[in-house]
């Protein structure tokens, strides 16, 4: 006897029906090809982030005159989020009509047929905002400075007092963009997770009821260790998956840098593999219960309905979901795998919120794996009309022992 086959003779016999769903599941192609395609999505997301957040809009100022040019370079260095660059042009013509054939995105002059010099810019179209913005901000600082040379007195004496400085009244990020795509990641790997594997688990209990293998496994196996076997492989699955998924994210922000938030998005990240162990648990033990309500693969799909619609509310949380509607759900079991981090990542949630939410998550998931265990154990060898999650938990069934060979 190999050591192989001393060692599946002696490892528990869930494990083994655990490795036995593992070994079934990873010959899946639909399974490789669905984990391949989301690794690439991932990878390709963070660099399209890194790409588009670290594009540096540039514009073309052209100018005829020394003050324009100053002004044109006091508002390049005034900002870092776009590149203004100057055009030194010999006359008003020659920079118009470098404005209309696209050499040049704007002309800044100062014109003083008004009697007074008044500072003029002019585009093809309207001007764009922020390069208006930042050529206003240049143009008056220095006409303050000529103005109060001008008059004798000094430009901070001027501006003493004028100063203005923002502040935070909370914790809260202000990004609210960032905040809704690492709460929508969340939201959509949770909800591929459950749909691939807890679904798979269901389908399991299903085919080997309608084949009638369960009853020759129930013959030489308990069926405890035949549930926890199953809940055990397609959990395993699930946690290596997104593992691999997390990693190819946070891997790819590394390579590339620049990723903004990149270490509040890390530490959400963790917590949300632990929010995700108890509640993608949770949901596979359900899965499996309500996978032997039925007696048919077609009765599945009704028999899971109310986890299906649970699911779904998570998902459909984390993509509309704001304000105290995200708070209560952060509360609330299996919504919280999704909401929860993503409060962590907004920095808006407590050490003692987190904490609370946790054993909620937790006590709940120890009820709900006896819930799950009773209507699996009460149903798996049920044939015909598909029974409800009622009747089955009222049943009092007792549960088939293991066949015991004959003789010595």
């Amino acid at each position: 006897m190999t050591g192989t086959q001393q060692s599946d003779k002696t490892s528990p016999v869930w494990l083994r029906v655990a490795q036995r769903e593992i070994r079934v599941r990873t010959r899946s192609k639909a399974l490789w090809i669905s984990t391949v395609a989301m690794i690439v999505l991932i990878v390709g997301g963070v660099i399209a982030l890194h790409v588009f957040s670290g594009q540096t809009t540039n514009y073309k100022v052209a100018v005829t005159s020394p003050a324009a040019a100053q002004a044109v370079s006091t508002a390049a260095q005034a900002t870092t989020d776009v590149k203004i660059e100057t055009r030194n042009l010999p006359d008003r013509a020659a920079a118009e009509q470098a404005v209309r054939n696209g050499d040049a995105d704007a002309f800044l002059l100062q014109d003083d047929t008004a009697g007074a010099p008044a500072w003029r810019l002019e585009a093809k179209g309207k001007p764009a905002a922020e390069l208006q913005g930042y050529l206003a901000q240049a143009v008056a600082a220095q006409t303050m400075q000529q103005n109060a040379q001008t008059l004798g007195v000094s430009l901070p004496e001027v501006m003493r007092g004028a100063g203005l400085t923002p502040v935070e009244l909370d914790s809260a990020s202000d990004e609210a963009g960032y905040q809704y795509g690492v709460t929508f990641v969340f939201g959509l790997l949770f909800f591929m997770s459950c749909q691939l594997f807890g679904t798979t688990t269901a389908n399991s209990v299903v085919e080997e009821k309608e084949s009638r293998v369960v009853e020759v496994l129930l013959a030489a196996i308990p069926v405890r260790s035949l549930l926890v076997g199953k809940v055990v492989g397609n959990f395993v699955l699930g946690i290596v998956q997104m593992a691999a998924f997390t990693a190819a994210g946070l891997l790819t922000a590394l390579a590339v840098g620049g990723v903004p938030h990149l270490g509040s998005i890390v530490a959400s990240s963790g917590w949300f593999l632990v929010f995700y162990v108890l509640g993608f648990g949770t949901v596979c033990c359900l899965f499996a219960g309500l996978g032997a309500l039925a007696s048919r693969t077609q009765d599945v799909q009704s028999a899971t309905a109310p986890l299906q619609m649970i699911i779904m509310v998570t998902y459909m949380v984390s993509i509309v979901g704001k304000g105290a509607v995200v708070t209560v759900a952060s509360y609330v079991p299996i919504a919280a795998t999704v909401t929860m981090p993503a409060r962590i990542f907004a920095g808006t949630a407590a050490w003692w919120e987190i904490a609370s939410s946790l054993v909620i998550a937790s006590l709940f998931a120890a009820l709900t794996v006896r819930i799950a265990a009773r209507a699996y154990r009460s149903s798996v060898l049920h044939t015909g009309s598909r029974l409800s999650l009622l009747a089955s938990l009222r049943a009092d069934r007792a549960e088939p022992t293991a066949a015991r060979p004959t003789g010595a």
